[in-house]
């Protein structure tokens, strides 16, 4: 087998598992008020069948990028597979809500597995003059995964039934394994260094409280103990992490230089964490948005939403050819341009919108997720040496998770302030229909004012993604 030919099987294997880790985080979506009416869950516990999942994912992936560049990212790979395949089995036969989000946790630890090393290992692949071409197709399978989950949800939840949604990953997991085993092949890895068991851990007591508080905040009151109590006990750790990263040099989980004296580096990510902040509750409260409000099956809004990942899929891999050409800057800062426009547009939706005007606006916040994503994962990853490439990978990846769950986690807190528990369970889970009226106009009143700060998230995207600069790599800008 030729290496050209290897390394775009190899590109195939890990733009599967690219796409696997946000399908799964974005794929109950449509399918979470068929779930709690089958497992009899109410509000406050749906909103942690997609948390969950986010949580683990976003807590393992410092530590998992990490560990991978000192062991070999093969085996971490595959183990995620392994994992993320079990758990998809045993969430599909899951008898209560409580087991439901335990082997979401689960799933969400595999998947992290796969997301870290994905990158990593097509980076460390591909010649520089083919870096964002096939960068940009790894980008499109995470875009594709994370914009296809709603309208794939729908689809099956509407034909067969929820259950189906985790059943399909193990076909796919199983087959990614076998082929791993049989195709991948990675030079031995010796390292010296010593995992930062002290960052990976305070990195995890930090992020988790202050997830959790985001979550539970807009449930339980933003002044309540437990709120209060979780965000210090989050800052205090994350303060901790930054003040141990420091004192650690190259043994670090992160090399907290790379933010301080990478410009490239610190710029793209923060666009990222901005990026998924200000898009990710777009599918999640739409599809919502299309069956409560306006009527439409999950069928049907499975493919209204199908609009964004089609446009995404699209524009990526030609995204990431320009940006091997013209750099990175000009093609990201247009598309958060373009999506915050898409947001504002989002706001004006009512009662009396169309299927039409809906997919429009998902189809300009998918033209410009696809003017963004590529040329953004591939100035991270060109902006660091081959032996920091878990570590860049997992640091994108978790500004993507990150975002993931600070998005879902500040729109919940906006409805929570617009409507009650009460009314988003009769309107969410089915309960007491008779409230649906109010609680629907509650719904697309704070949908509106959602979308509105989600558009000035997007906006300081564009800011951020500016002040990245050109820095020159050979004679290629980046």
């Amino acid at each position: 087998m030729s290496s050209s030919s290897y390394r775009w099987i190899i590109l195939m294997m890990t733009s599967i598992g690219s796409f696997m880790s946000p399908l799964d985080s974005s794929i109950v979506s449509v399918s979470l008020p068929s779930i709690t009416s089958s497992l009899n869950m109410d509000y406050a516990m749906a909103i942690w069948v997609p948390t969950a999942y986010l949580v683990a994912l976003t807590v393992m992936l410092l530590s998992i990028g990490r560990l991978s560049d000192m062991r070999g990212r093969k085996p971490f790979f595959i183990s995620g597979f392994a994992i993320f395949t079990l758990a998809s089995f045993l969430c599909s036969i899951s008898t209560s809500g409580l087991q439901l989000i335990v082997f979401r946790i689960i799933q969400g630890a595999g998947a992290a597995f796969m997301a870290s090393t994905s990158p990593a290992i097509v980076t460390n692949l591909f010649p520089g003059k083919e870096r964002g071409k096939a960068l940009g197709i790894n980008a499109m399978a995470v875009y594709v995964g994370l914009a296809v989950g709603p309208s794939l949800g729908g689809f099956l939840t509407g034909a067969v039934g929820w259950r189906l949604i985790f059943y399909i990953n193990i076909p796919i997991g199983l087959f990614v394994i076998v082929m791993s085993l049989w195709k991948m092949r990675e030079p031995p890895v010796v390292s010296q260094k010593r995992f930062d068991l002290i960052g990976a851990l305070s990195f995890s007591f930090g992020i988790v409280p202050l997830l959790l508080a985001l979550t539970l905040g807009g449930i339980y009151g933003w002044n309540s103990f437990l709120t209060v109590s979780l965000l210090i006990a989050g800052s205090v750790f994350l303060v901790m992490f930054v003040f141990f990263e420091r004192s650690k040099g190259d043994e670090a989980m992160l090399d907290v230089s790379l933010f301080s004296h990478n410009r490239l580096f610190s710029a793209a990510n923060t666009s990222a964490l901005l990026n998924y902040t200000s898009f990710f509750g777009v599918s999640f409260f739409i599809s919502f948005y299309l069956q409560r409000a306006l009527g439409y099956s999950p069928l049907q809004a499975g493919v209204i939403l199908f609009i964004m990942p089609v446009t995404m899929a699209v524009l990526s891999p030609i995204s990431g050819w320009l940006s091997d050409r013209i750099g990175s800057r000009t093609l990201a800062s247009s598309g958060m341009a373009v999506i915050c426009v898409g947001l504002l547009l989002m706001s004006t939706l009512s009662l009396s919108s169309s299927a039409t005007d809906v997919a429009l606006r998902l189809f300009i916040i998918g033209f410009g997720m696809g003017l963004f994503s590529s040329p953004n994962t591939s100035a991270v990853m060109g902006s660091v040496e081959k032996s920091r490439l878990g570590t860049a990978s997992g640091t994108l990846t978790t500004m993507r998770f990150l975002g993931q769950s600070l998005s879902l986690a500040l729109m919940s807190a906006i409805f929570a302030t617009f409507i009650s528990s009460s009314m988003l369970s009769a309107l969410f889970v089915g309960v007491n229909p008779s409230t649906l009226g109010v609680a629907t106009e509650g719904f697309v009143e704070a949908m509106q004012k959602a979308f509105v700060i989600a558009a000035i998230i997007s906006a300081a995207g564009v800011i951020t993604s500016l002040v990245r600069g050109k820095p020159i790599i050979g004679k290629k800008p980046i």
